[in-house]
């Protein structure tokens, strides 16, 4: 090569690369269209690269979250080099596409949202993608837990997510609620304390409820009870209080016998003890779950959703009445089976997410869906800021300390979910017949056990 040609093949390489600094010659990145990740969902979430400013969202509060959640949607486009939208398909819509879609090998999208009822068999029947097989072990979901959790179906896998919150495991809680006056006035110690030493057990509870349960006007008639519940709130309490299932995976556990301690835990309550007020049967809840209003049951199963059904503390000022006593939650006792350490305090529910069999790329859709989801940034005050959860604190009871200790209750039971089917399977266990005494535990056990395992093999197809 002569010396002229080498000299413009050098001045054409300087050229190149000047260009490609000044911006002349676009960059591989710049060149790659942005990838658009689907999310199907059955009610409009904000915010994403469809929306154009923070007052697209209709509950737009000016908010530092409203604002941290808009502002994160660049910040994931650029990082990422993508749009993603959320794509409202319907409730039925969804459940089509995923049986369908997924199924035909092309799904219609990259995330989906379900609720167990159909995003378990999903998983369970390989839809959905195993996270543990495309992500490395430190991935948050697999390690950390500060954005997302997955759901242990026992199978060994990590397919459905949740997103980490706090709003999220205080709701569908139900822990122990008692009336902090009556053990007061009969010198009982606080349950809590109990609970904290490790000794709040079943047969604690039996020496408080029999204290609790009184003829209060002498006039030999029982008119204030240690207990009382509904039955299916009741049950189920009982059963992870003691380490407990029914339906829990593809094989029933009614009959285990951990489970026929917890039912026949529930019919010495009303049959052996009689510290439970007279049960209203026929009733689905309506009324035995606000009976501890009259301020005459030691023990109920509480819930911030029913105390604030009535108003009980009157927590935003609108209806000027309030219980004329205040209420403490405990965790539930431990049964003889149970174990306090690794009893669970609530059954799983809500809305979960999985990356379906067929996307491209799972691990960069993962990363792309954790972005979106970690709008705070780690921040976890900003995700569970107080003042936008106070509701959940301000309707347990009247007095401040009482409410955060509440709330504390509700996030520990809320963050051990036990994964139970038992109560989705259209199998209706008479236990009124156990409560009125027409039934035992182990005839409840051997009635229902083979209608379980039917409905669980039916629902896993």
């Amino acid at each position: 090569m002569t010396m002229n040609r080498i000299l413009a093949a050098v001045l054409a390489i300087i050229m190149v690369l000047g260009l490609a600094v000044s911006g002349g010659v676009p960059s591989a990145a710049a060149e790659a269209e942005p990838r658009t990740i689907t999310i199907g969902v059955w009610w409009d979430i904000y915010y994403d690269s469809t929306h154009e400013s923070e007052e697209s969202d209709p509950a737009y509060s000016g908010s530092l979250s409203d604002q941290m959640r808009f502002e994160n949607v660049k910040a994931v486009e650029e990082k990422y080099n993508v749009k993603f939208e959320y794509v409202n398909m319907t409730y039925a819509g969804v459940k089509e596409s995923i049986n369908t879609s997924i199924l035909a090998g092309t799904p219609d999208c990259d995330v989906y949202l379900c609720e167990l009822q159909f995003g378990i068999p999903a998983a369970m029947n390989g839809l959905g993608i195993d996270l543990k097989t495309v992500l490395p072990e430190d991935a948050d979901v697999l390690s950390s837990q500060n954005v997302l959790s997955y759901l242990d179906l026992g199978d060994g896998k990590a397919t459905l997510m949740k997103q980490v919150m706090a709003q999220n495991a205080v709701e569908a809680t139900y822990p122990l609620a008692f009336n902090v006056e009556m053990l007061e006035d009969n010198n009982l110690e606080d349950p809590r304390e109990l609970y904290a030493r490790g000794e709040w057990t079943w047969d604690k509870f039996i020496e408080y409820c029999q204290v609790l349960t009184q003829d209060t006007d002498g006039d030999g008639v029982t008119d204030q009870y240690g207990f009382d519940g509904y039955s299916k709130d009741v049950i189920g309490q009982l059963i992870m209080s003691n380490g407990a299932s029914i339906a829990a995976g593809t094989t029933e556990t009614l009959s285990s016998a951990a489970t026929g301690e917890a039912l026949q835990f529930m019919s010495d309550l009303y049959n052996t003890y009689n510290v439970a007020a007279p049960y209203e049967f026929g009733d689905w809840g309506d009324v035995l779950r606000f009976r501890y209003r009259d301020g005459n049951v030691g023990f109920w199963p509480g819930a911030a959703w029913i105390a604030s059904t009535n108003a009980d503390y009157d927590w935003d000022g609108s209806v000027g009445s309030t219980l004329e006593f205040e209420t403490a939650y405990v965790q539930w006792p431990v049964g003889p089976s149970g174990n306090q350490e690794t009893n669970k305090g609530k059954f799983t529910a809500g809305s979960f997410w999985f990356i379906p069999n067929g996307v491209e790329d799972p691990e960069f859709v993962y990363n792309v869906f954790e972005a979106i989801t970690n709008w705070y940034h780690d921040d976890t005050t900003i995700r569970d800021d107080e003042e936008t959860m106070w509701w959940w604190y301000a309707v347990t009871a009247g007095d401040e300390e009482l409410q955060y200790e509440n709330f504390d209750v509700m996030f520990d039971v809320g963050s051990r979910e036990q994964f139970d089917l038992w109560d989705s399977l259209n199998v209706e266990m008479d236990l009124e017949a156990l409560i009125r005494g027409d039934m035992t535990a182990a005839q409840i056990q051997e009635t229902y056990r083979q209608e379980y395992q039917s409905a669980i093999d039916a629902y896993f197809g």
